[in-house]
Parts: structure tokens; sequence; C-alpha cells
């Protein structure tokens, strides 16, 4: 029985019993109030109030329901919330237990009610009653939460009393008070997250921001951007994946700006000045080039809680778009920055043969191409497409190789089908400066360079553009003679649908490409190139280039092979198709725990 239910007993039994209770008017004494004043449990209130604890615990620990251990592979640690606390709790909310002189810093991994009474509520009268009622007495059951232990903060005397973490070693005592964390330091230290860097959102927990004590209340979730643990982590590469209208773009040109810092510098190999990056942009949607203009939706309130955070914000005005010269095509795009025509020289395919050499060739194709274009680029000359296209479409050419044994009759039909195309004519040698010319306006410290491919109708003449500045970017970075512009410039390349172009291996012409590119990205420390990766199909990159990613930023993702290719924790997986836009999930194992973070509501560039 409640004690309100005895209470009540006990007013009753009062009026059947008529007994009458003396009304006393006497003022008593000071000595009695005294006494009145002892029976007030004043002491457990001070005891209360000297041991930290407040209004804010959300409760207890406790031993009462299982008990209480910690070991090398996991531990069990229950705790009790009050009712005015219930709530407040969230699966995944970062609590604090203290030691004393040392905090456990842990997560709600699981959340339970129980029977405070024996009762059985599974009848038909008990779920009339409650349905009628339609109320719930919190006090009748308990809520309990289960906490994950992430570490042990604690005051390092060797780094000058700072706030430091170490694996959970200690059990925290039975009847320890549960505290909300709102130390803006201690979940930082305690998710290990840097205080500086490339910001990239404020931490959250099922899409509510953590809030803090200190102002603003929110809690910036920074990338490391130092050489303090080695190469800054952009050269370790980046992958944002997300369905489609999850925000990838808005997310990306928000992550992107915050690189081109005018203190943002990096080194090189063998050198130790540092220069501004270039950050370099296939631009399938002609979205990119907006990082020329300031946002004008940005009010006074953003600006200060940019500044507040260390956010980047504001048009990158040395910004300029590359435009492929397409016989037929015309850029007419959004951008209102300079604009450079290019064409790509046949020259180019001496070296990469997989530009003309389309996804489908058979394995002895493939060697039959490279044979042709070593034979014709050995002829003097200029050398050019329909030069090359005169010498395969040619009867004693054709009697040479298939009467010498070199090419298959079959192999060698089928290479001047695939290759004699009118979209490789479009695209080769137009009357506009070749891309290997203007290397050194493309490749410039501190400068956006976008190439956008909307405008081009045909999806192959897109993926040629695209091959040749990726070729053109890892060609020079690995050759030990490589172009200055190239090899002496910290470059990021952003590139949009980047499953279309590191697609798993299918062929001789994919394992070539990937073989490269995978090269380049074991080497983007040491030489100075950061791959920024961005799809809504992350299963179909190439293992061995989704292996160098070490920093994931996962959106809303509905499709379950996609989410299975990502590897991250069961409870964080849970979560993915229920993101929200400008929610997602950080793995980035050299920077941090795994958590969700809140990109910002606005752009910090023009964004239409």
């Amino acid at each position: 029985m409640r004690d309100k239910d005895i209470l009540s007993f006990a007013g009753d039994m009062d009026d059947e019993l008529d007994i009458e209770i003396p009304a006393n008017d006497k003022k008593p004494s000071a000595k009695e109030e005294d006494d009145f004043e002892e029976l007030v449990p004043e002491t457990n209130s001070k005891t209360y109030m000297q041991n930290g604890v407040s209004d804010e615990a959300f409760g207890i620990i406790t031993t009462g329901i299982d008990p209480l251990e910690i070991t090398e592979a996991g531990a069990r640690i229950t705790g009790y919330i009050t009712t005015s606390h219930r709530q407040k709790v969230r699966l995944g909310t970062y609590v604090m237990v203290p030691y004393g002189d040392e905090d456990l810093f842990a997560r709600i991994w699981k959340l339970q009610y129980l029977q405070e009474y024996a009762v059985d509520d599974a009848t038909e009268i008990h779920s009339r009653r409650m349905l009628q009622s339609n109320t719930t007495d919190e006090v009748d059951y308990k809520f309990l939460a289960y906490l994950d232990p992430i570490c042990i903060l604690y005051e390092s005397k060797s780094k000058g009393n700072s706030l430091d973490r170490r694996m959970s070693d200690r059990i925290p005592r039975p009847n320890t008070p549960i505290f909300p964390v709102t130390d803006k330091k201690k979940i930082q230290t305690g998710l290990n997250i840097p205080e500086e860097g490339i910001f990239m959102g404020q931490l959250s927990v099922g899409g509510e921001l953590v809030k803090t004590h200190a102002v603003p209340p929110t809690v910036p979730y920074y990338l490391r951007n130092d050489y303090s643990m080695g190469d800054p982590l952009i050269f370790r590469h980046m992958l944002v994946c997300g369905s489609t209208g999850t925000g990838k773009t808005f997310l990306t040109k928000n992550l992107l700006r915050q690189f081109m810092s005018e203190n943002n510098r990096y080194k090189l190999r063998g050198s130790e000045e540092r220069r501004n990056p270039c950050l370099v942009i296939m631009d399938p949607q002609d979205e990119y080039s907006q990082l020329f203009e300031d946002n004008p939706e940005i009010t006074d309130d953003d600006d200060f809680k940019f500044r507040a955070e260390k956010v980047n914000f504001g048009a990158c005005k040395n910004t300029k778009t590359f435009v492929a010269k397409i016989n037929g095509e015309a850029y007419t795009g959004r951008s209102r920055a300079e604009q450079i025509e290019f064409t790509i020289p046949f020259e180019m395919v001496q070296n990469n043969s997989w530009l003309i050499a389309p996804v489908g060739m058979t394995e002895l194709q493939y060697v039959g191409v490279d044979l042709l274009l070593e034979d014709y680029f050995k002829k003097p000359g200029q050398h050019t497409y329909s030069g090359f296209m005169d010498f395969i479409d040619n009867d004693v050419t054709r009697d040479l190789y298939v009467e010498s044994g070199k090419i298959h009759e079959s192999s060698y039909d089928g290479i001047v089908r695939r290759v004699k195309n009118r979209a490789l004519a479009r695209v080769f040698d137009q009357p506009a400066r070749p891309i290997s010319e203007i290397l050194g306006q493309i490749f410039k410290p501190g400068q956006v360079s976008v190439f956008p491919t909307e405008y081009i109708t045909n999806s192959r003449i897109r993926d040629i553009i695209t091959l040749t500045l990726m070729s053109t970017i890892v060609d020079n970075k690995l050759n030990t003679s490589g172009e200055a512009a190239v090899k002496e410039t910290p470059i990021i390349l952003g590139l949009d649908e980047a499953h279309r172009y590191l697609a798993k291996a299918g062929g001789e012409h994919s394992r070539r490409l990937i073989s490269k590119f995978a090269d380049a990205a074991r080497q983007g420390r040491k030489e100075g190139l950061g791959l920024f990766l961005i799809t809504q199909d992350p299963q179909d990159i190439d293992d061995t280039i989704f292996k160098q990613i070490n920093t994931r930023i996962i959106l809303n993702l509905s499709n379950d092979a996609a989410i299975s290719t990502m590897k991250v924790k069961k409870e964080f997986e849970k979560r993915i198709p229920y993101l929200k836009k400008g929610q997602m999930i950080v793995q980035s194992p050299d920077n941090s725990d795994m958590v969700e973070i809140m990109g910002l509501s606005r752009c910090v560039v023009k964004h239409v």
C-alpha cells in the first residue's frame, strides 16, 4: 500500500473514531523552536550538497537489480533514474559518475522499465482502467538506465594538471549520483574531440544538440588539422555518403569552405614551407561554383555563432571555373567566377589508354589498344584523335596487325567499333588551350578550381573530363619529375559521384585506374593529396581505396548494402535510416570516438 493510501486510511479512521485533537494556540518558546528545527534532516541536506549533488543528478548507481561489475571485456553498470528526470534521458545520452578525484564518462546504451510492486498489469480490468484514466503513475515503476563506460577523466600531473582520459579501470560505488555532462571540456576530452581544427558540426544525441553551461552552449566537433599526431587527417581522406536529398551538397560546401582559411597551411614532403591548399572540385550539378559568393541569408546571430565556434564563412573570392570546350555544347551555368576554357589533347591518351577505352572491352582488346597507341605515338608529327582514327581505320594497318598475329581480327574490329566514337571526336583537340598547358592556373595555393560537367549531355564525355583531371593529379603527384604546379601544391580533390570513377574493378580498364588511384590514396599523406569523396553508393567504391579513407561522414542511408559497408557500431547503425537532414554519424578513429553531430542549419556560402 502506498504512503498516500495509508494517510488516507488513517484520516478515515480518525473520522470514524471521532477523536478530538486539542487545539494548541500557545506560541512555542525559542528553545522549543530550536528543538523543532533539529527534527528536520538538515545534516542529510548538507551532506547532499557537500558531495556536489543537486537537482541536476539524473539518479543513482544501483545494485538492487543487477550486480555492479566491470571487466576487461565490458561492464554492467545500472542506474536508477528519478521520476523528475525521466523525460530528459535518451539512448546515447552522455553522463558522468564521480569517484571523488576522478569521473567515469559514459553513455546510456539501454533503458528499461521494471514494476515497483508485484502487480499483474497484463489483465483486461487493468488495461481498461488505464485506457479510461489515460495516466501512468511513474512512481509505480523503476526506470533503469544501463551505462556503457567510455573512459575515466582525471587531471594529469604530467600535463600541468590538465584534463586527460584513460580506459575505464574503476568501478563506481553504489548510490553514487549520475550527472548529465554540462562541462564542454569534459565532453571533448571524454570523446577525444580536438578543441580546434576543421569545424564539422555540433555534438548531438538523437537529433538534439548536447547543451553545456558554456557560451555558446553547444559542443563543436572539429577534425584534427595539425601535425601534433602526424599529418592532418584530410590527407588520410574523407568520405561523405547519403541518399539523394539528404543534404550532401549543403554539408560538403560547409566542410570544404573550412579548408580555405588564409591561416590553413600544409607542409609538403622534404620542405618545412607551408602552403594553402588548392581545392579542386568535380561539379556534376553546377553547385560548387557558388563558393565564390556570400550567403545573403546569414544574419548577425549566425555571424556571432560562427565566430564563437571558429567557423570559416563567406565567399572564396579566389574561385575559378574551368570549362571543357565541347563541340556542340556551351556552358551557360550559374558560375559568376572567372571562366577559363580548356581542351583535352589526345597526347594525354599515350599514358592513359582508359580515356578512350570504354568499360566493357575484353582483356585482349585492352592489350590491342595499348599496342596500337604505342605504335601510333612512335610516328613523327602531331598526334590527334582524328589522326589515330585514320591510323586504325585502314585496311593496310588492319592486315598488318591481324596477319602478323599481334591482334586477333575480331579483337581488332571490336577495338575500331568502340574507339571510333562521335563523342570522343567532340572532346579531344578542340579550339582552346590544352589542359596540360594551364596546370599553373588550375593548381594554385589558396584557389578553388571548379570543373562543372552538368552542361555536357553525353555521360562518356563527362567521364573523360573527370578521369583526365584525376589522372593529371595522380600522375604528377606520384612522378618524381611531375609538374611543379601539381607536385608542390597541397591538393584537396573533391569528387562527387565518386562511385562512378572508383568502382570495384570490372575489367582491365577499371583495374588500371583503381591501382593508380589506390597508390595515390596510400601516398596522399606525404604527397599532400587529400581525397574528399561524395557518393550515395559507398558499397560500389573499390575496397583498396575504401580502406584508405580515415574519416567517414554518414548521412541518411536506406540501402542495407550501403549501411553494411560503413561497418559502424550496431547502436549507430540502427540510427542511420532515421537520420534527418543535418544529422550525421562521424566515424574517424584517429580523431575521436564515433559520435552523432548536427551540421549547420545555414550554409556558410551561397546555396540555392
